[in-house]
């Protein structure tokens, strides 16, 4: 008995040390801290779950963000948004763009000056509303913040950041329910005429607190606690039904499943359709699983997801796609944080010239493609 104990705590600890460094490696779907680990400075004071789109921040707040790469600053202004007041600063005579999108979008791990908002106002002279939120933020978040929230604001156009890593199973509830089913956040349901509702789960609580504790079972709440092995076992749960190849590492822009890729374009075309009819510019990122596979010469555009907005662009002459997979410099590792899988203010900055380079193309006509820019520039 003595050595079978020994035993289950040796493997019991490889697990946790595979999970560890897995984790801060970004190899797994979920990279999350425990919270017994968090550094007193985690970035998650300021942000809330009370919303109807979820995860957000409370207003006129501020935070401390500290990671071994990066130690910066959040403030929020009067309705949540990680921006300038929109009472003041917004109302002047420039033309207006909603900012939808993630943490790339919100700026995570970079000072406001560096983030990509920031720098797409001061190269093309317009005023950009962020409306980005760190938080498993999808497309159904997307479209409730802009529909709820962002629309009431005078604005010509809308930029939209799609980060196939996580937009298509950010709103996957299969994916969610057996961790944190209390969160308070949408979940999208497929309707028998192929339309799509939008529901939360019954047991779902607004909380002015981000990650408050919820009801579970004593287990699961302390692998959720104190363990980084909950995230090899989320992941391994989310991709148990899928093709031995696929399970060696996660690529949003090959690996989606058909009925995530499905949702994900449903509450894009949606948002595209109610902004009507302004412009909606919208920007795929791809993280470095996705260039990886890229650079190996696999070919992703056979994807549902791909075919569908390259039709959606076609059909709607306000809707322009940017697949910024095409932008990207040969070491693209340089745009992101060094400690973690978003990008730094070069990533933010090579992001903000390829839009503003697909906004002056514009000029010289319709569906024009932006050139590449090189972020050294």
């Amino acid at each position: 008995m003595k050595n079978i104990l020994l035993l289950v705590i040796a493997l019991l600890f490889s697990l946790e040390l595979f999970s560890f460094v897995a984790s801060k490696a970004n190899l797994l779907l979920f990279s999350d801290i425990p919270p017994v680990y968090r550094p007193r400075y985690s970035g998650e004071d300021w942000r809330t779950l009370k919303d109807p789109w979820g995860s957000w921040h409370r207003s006129n707040a501020t935070d401390r963000h500290h990671q071994s790469c990066f130690d910066v600053s959040y403030r929020s202004n009067e309705v949540g948004a990680r921006d300038t007041p929109f009472t003041h600063t917004k109302l002047n005579s420039k033309d207006r763009y909603i900012l939808l999108g993630d943490s790339f979008a919100e700026g995570y791990g970079v000072n406001f000056e560096d983030t990509a908002q920031a720098q797409i106002e001061k190269l093309l002279g317009i005023d950009v509303y962020n409306f980005g939120s760190d938080g498993y933020f999808g497309p159904v978040q997307y479209y409730l913040i802009y529909k709820e929230l962002a629309s009431r604001y005078q604005h010509d156009g809308v930029i939209l950041f799609f980060l196939p890593a996580n937009d298509f199973t950010d709103n996957d509830y299969s994916l969610w329910k057996n961790f944190h089913p209390a969160w308070y956040r949408p979940y999208y349901a497929k309707k028998s005429d192929g339309q799509y509702d939008i529901f939360y789960p019954d047991q779902a609580i607004p909380t002015e607190h981000y990650k408050d504790e919820v009801e579970l079972g004593a287990f699961k709440r302390f692998l959720l606690h104190y363990t980084f092995t909950a995230n090899t076992v989320r992941t391994i749960k989310y991709l148990f039904s899928r093709s031995p190849l696929e399970k060696l590492g996660y690529s949003g822009y090959y690996d989606a499943k058909p009925e995530e890729q499905e949702a994900a374009i449903y509450f894009i075309e949606k948002i595209v359709m109610d902004a009507k009819p302004k412009r909606v510019m919208v920007l795929v990122i791809p993280n470095a699983e996705d260039m990886a596979r890229i650079r190996s010469g696999r070919s992703y555009k056979d994807r549902y997801w791909f075919k569908k907005l390259d039709s959606l662009q076609l059909e709607n002459p306000n809707l322009d796609v940017v697949d910024m997979a095409e932008e990207m410099p040969g070491d693209y590792m340089k745009l992101f944080l060094s400690c973690d899988n978003h990008w730094n203010e070069l990533g933010n900055l090579q992001a903000a010239r390829i839009i503003a380079a697909q906004f002056r193309s514009l000029v010289d006509g319709p569906r024009k493609r932006a050139r590449s820019v090189s972020p050294n520039r």
